[in-house]
């Protein structure tokens, strides 16, 4: 298919949300929707369910929290104002952090009372919501952010759930109020120790997946917990010199959590990788320089410490 008419349908997929319908080729751009048949041969397109499609030059690009979103957008367009996406489904259309979340099924809620059917890759949950759980992600109901953070967090690990508390406070998008009714509303929901615990570590001050994760760790290993984004200032002038993730003033230690993203070509505009790397160094430096110690975190040390990694921390 020529460049022109591709443009056109990644146009139009980027519209719904990521995917197209043979509907939308007809009736948006005049395709015949028989084209789909062809480009899912070629390997221009991808099915993303049943009577969705996407093109795979940018499906294929998407993380699986990215595939798994667009699933969630058509099936909310499918089902239309019958269902209500609910649990990770609902927290993925807002485009919050998936960690360690089963991405398998589409969880809804449907309106109609017709929770028996079944569907490939949908799973109908038999919940009874209140008015003031429903509110609308670009024009598709879902249940309330707070809410959505519970309905996963009793299927998830308490690192994943206090990912999510973490982000939605950091944005204050939820408040730990609202939070905290939702829990109790739900406390006798199969798992609910599972987020209150999540809920009871959760700080906004957290800016990152990563600072979450490490913070779990933390309390895994029953570390001190740090305070969080501490600005070190010069001890003579009070410039600041940087700011870090973590700090433990009782032991002079500063701590770091370095996501590949940190260091990747264009997270600073206009500057090389090995240049931000080098303009970090110079920046601990400085912070060092105020009798700090530095910690250093990445995921493969966060996400399941080794016991030498353990005592190292210790």
């Amino acid at each position: 298919m020529d460049d022109e008419t591709l443009f056109a349908i990644e146009a139009l997929a980027a519209a719904n949300g990521g995917y197209f319908t043979r509907a939308d080729l007809a009736l948006r751009l005049g395709i015949d929707p028989r084209a789909v048949t062809l480009l899912l041969r070629s390997g221009e397109a991808r099915r993303v369910r049943h009577g969705a499609y996407a093109l795979s030059r940018t499906y294929d690009r998407l993380d699986a929290v990215g595939q798994f979103t667009v699933r969630c957008c058509a099936v909310a367009d499918k089902l239309g104002p019958r269902a209500v996406l609910c649990g990770a489904a609902s927290l993925a259309v807002r485009g919050r952090p998936l960690v360690e979340v089963d991405l398998t099924y589409v969880d809804v809620v449907r309106l109609d009372g017709n929770n028996g059917r079944r569907e490939a890759g949908v799973r109908h949950r038999d919940f009874v919501l209140e008015d003031s759980d429903l509110v609308e992600v670009d024009g598709r109901l879902v249940t309330s952010e707070a809410r959505a953070i519970w309905e996963a967090g009793v299927k998830v690990s308490p690192r994943s759930s206090l990912v999510l508390m973490d982000d939605a406070l950091h944005r204050a998008s939820v408040t730990r109020d609202e939070l905290a009714r939702i829990g109790e509303r739900f406390a006798a929901w199969e798992g609910a120790q599972k987020p209150r615990l999540a809920l009871a570590l959760a700080d906004g001050r957290a800016e990152t997946p990563g600072e979450s994760v490490t913070r779990w760790m933390f309390h895994v290993l029953r570390l001190p917990m740090p305070e969080l984004q501490y600005v070190v200032r010069d001890a003579a002038t009070g410039r600041s010199l940087g700011r870090t993730d973590f700090v433990w003033l009782d032991y002079r230690t500063l701590g770091e959590f370095d996501g590949k993203v940190k260091y990747a070509r264009g997270f600073v505009e206009d500057k090389e990788p090995a240049d931000v790397v080098m303009d970090e160094k110079t920046r601990e430096r400085g912070m060092c320089r105020q009798r700090f110690g530095m910690l250093r975190f990445i995921w493969s040390g966060v996400w399941r410490p080794t016991r030498a990694e353990a005592v190292w921390i210790r």
